[in-house]
């Protein structure tokens, strides 16, 4: 299988959509913007990008004999990164999951690459699923009789679940390693507005729909909602106990009396034999010396992560892909039209026009045999994600669509998904949730609040409802929700045709309800449980495609250089503010102000679609609670 995301791999060129019609005039406000911005850099910008292109990701990999690939993991690990020339001034894109996954393959078959040598951090930010992806894809590479070491300063559950596959886990001693089960902490911010005056209207359906909505819409979880939450937290930590257990060679029985202790150091998992030892970091170079037969004075010869997605499948030892697979990544809130960067730091808008266009080319190009439609979405506005449902519909009349589900994809993350061929989850991916919601703001209190003197002028008995200074009248809200129900029921009746299934049965599993995947398998929302290599395996059955002919993936996005990113922004006055955006978002980056804005899950890409006009509501969101 080839790398989707290395432009430099001859084997998977990218197929980037026919740019749209250029406008004809003057600059434009995003250029004279841009040169504002940058107009200081012009001097040395020649041996800025000179330097990123010696120093940077780009062209192939240089790989010593007896060399470690060195994998350091923390944070959120992307699920896919869009290239930009922006890369080139403020360094490399991070490695994706899928990155990760192809350089494992890869290194399994590289006669170079004797072993892994995984750093763990902290991977707050990665959801389960994605833990599971990597660890299945480790798990995959041992098979190949090479090793991987985990060295670690800080494991909790998730990082542990990941650092199982290795054959020896070390860590200082007296470090933290917390092992005490799951739980989760979730703040309701109506009685926050309230004390702002801003009355909160809460529209939903169905009973479980939904945490995300009854966080900003009550002040307190209902009981189906916190039966939710408690038994999807409860099956995670069942897949986590059952991880330990398998990889320890433990008892699950003994694993939950562990877990029950609540220790929290390195010393006592040491005890335990839940890691392998305690050590520096020096004494683990002395386990890679082990491993790879060198005296003392050998030095290590690593290559990272980054470099090592630069080299290709040949000088790797694959065959070259027979046939061509499109992937096409779906991450992020879905909204219709372009879609957009969110400036503060939590995430970017998935437009339906560049999901629909790669769709479409993948469809109608003779080459791809199917299509793998990468999923990572808590959701977004309905009609966006509908436009893409329709379109991933279409494409299946002509080939295989098949849906690879990461970490989330619920609510109208699952709308774009349930027309596919075939979907394939994770056991620990939130999906399902085919429920809908809308918190509509009253800020008439707050205005009182301020001294702020707010005057409405209408033409229409209603045209004033959703401008926000008043809450609805009775017969708005009881029209509100006629709509609302009328919005669910299509939802769950588009579900049931997509999986083919009995409405009856399908309201019986909507309601709003976040399944896990493993749960979702079992009702008949999902077809089969695991990754990548899953995905490409039903993908390969659905076009009949003979057993050991190889399979390449070729990526359907296009990249930008630094001086088309640049100028494009001029060429289209609807895009001028974009620049603008994109630049604000590094500056919260490096301001550490993203947390902040991450606290309050979808309030930032909701904010920033409604500051362009292009949202007025996002009726279908869900999110991943997060365990800790």
């Amino acid at each position: 299988m080839m790398d989707p995301n290395a432009p430099q791999n001859p084997q998977t060129p990218y197929a980037p959509p026919q740019p749209p019609p250029k406008k004809k005039g003057g600059m434009g406000a995003g250029v004279i913007l841009a040169l504002g911005c940058f107009g200081f850099l012009a001097l040395g910008f020649a041996g800025i990008v000179l330097l990123a292109a010696l120093s940077g990701d780009g062209g192939s990999a240089s790989v010593d004999d007896k060399s470690v690939l060195r994998m350091k993991l923390g944070g959120g690990i992307p699920e896919y990164v869009r290239s930009t020339g922006f890369d080139e001034l403020f360094g490399g894109a991070p490695v994706t999951v899928r990155q990760h996954v192809f350089n494992l393959e890869k290194a399994a078959k590289d006669k170079r690459i004797k072993g892994v040598f995984l750093e763990l951090e902290s991977l707050e930010g990665t959801g389960w699923g994605k833990v599971e992806e990597l660890r299945d894809a480790l798990v995959t590479f041992k098979k190949s009789g090479k090793f991987v070491i985990v060295f670690s300063e800080y494991l909790a559950e998730r990082e542990y679940a990941l650092a199982l596959a290795a054959d020896t886990i070390v860590m200082p001693k007296d470090s933290w390693f917390e092992f005490n089960g799951l739980s989760t902490d979730i703040s309701h911010y109506p009685g926050l507005l309230e004390k702002l005056g801003v009355e909160v209207q809460y529209f939903r359906y169905g009973k479980y729909k939904s945490v995300s909505g009854e966080q900003s819409g009550r002040k307190a979880f209902t009981e189906p909602v916190k039966e939710m939450i408690t038994q999807n937290m409860e099956l995670t930590f069942s897949h986590f106990v059952d991880a330990v257990a398998t990889y320890r060679k433990l008892d699950a029985a003994k694993v939950r009396e562990l877990v029950d202790e609540g220790r929290n150091k390195s010393d006592w998992a040491f005890e335990q034999k839940l890691i392998d030892q305690l050590g520096y970091f020096d004494e683990v170079e002395a386990v890679l010396r082990g491993k790879l037969s060198l005296e003392a004075k050998d030095k290590l010869k690593f290559v990272s992560a980054s470099r090592y997605r630069n080299v290709t499948p040949s000088e790797a030892g694959l065959e070259e892909g027979k046939h061509t697979f499109a992937l096409i990544y779906s991450t992020g809130l879905i909204v219709s039209g372009k879609g957009s960067d969110d400036p503060f730091g939590g995430g970017s808008n998935q437009g339906s026009d560049p999901l629909i266009k790669a769709l479409r080319r993948a469809a109608d190009d003779t080459e791809v045999k199917a299509i793998i439609f990468r999923v990572d979405s808590p959701g977004g506005a309905g009609l966006g994600c509908d436009y893409v449902r329709r379109e991933l519909a279409r494409a299946k009349e002509k080939k295989p669509v098949i849906v690879s589900m990461s970490d989330v994809a619920a609510s109208g993350g699952y709308w774009v998904s349930m027309d596919a061929t075939a979907i394939v989850a994770q056991p620990t991916t939130a999906t399902g949730s085919i429920g809908i919601y809308t918190v509509i703001p009253s800020l008439g209190g707050l205005y009182e609040k301020l001294g702020l003197n707010n005057e409405t002028f209408k033409v229409g008995a209603h045209a004033d409802a959703l401008v926000g200074a008043r809450t609805f009248t009775e017969s708005e809200a009881k029209q509100w929700d006629t709509d609302l129900f009328a919005s669910y029921n299509r939802f769950v009746s588009l579900a049931a045709e997509g999986r083919k299934m009995d409405n009856d049965k399908m309201q019986e599993l909507a309601q709003g309800r976040t399944w896990m995947g493993s749960q979702a398998k079992e009702n008949g929302l999902v077809d089969e449980l695991g990754g990548f290599p899953k995905a490409i395996e039903v993908a390969r059955a659905r076009a009949n495609i003979p057993a050991g002919e190889t399979v390449a993936l070729k990526l359907f996005d296009k990249k930008k250089s630094f001086f088309e990113e640049l100028m494009s922004r001029g060429q289209d006055d609807e895009e001028a503010p974009e620049l603008a955006v994109t630049l604000l978002s590094k500056t919260v980056e490096a301001s550490g102000l993203r947390p902040l804005f991450k606290k309050v899950p979808g309030l930032s890409g909701f904010a920033r679609e409604v500051v362009g006009g292009h949202e007025k509501l996002f009726p279908m969101q869900e999110y991943q609670v997060e365990y800790h």
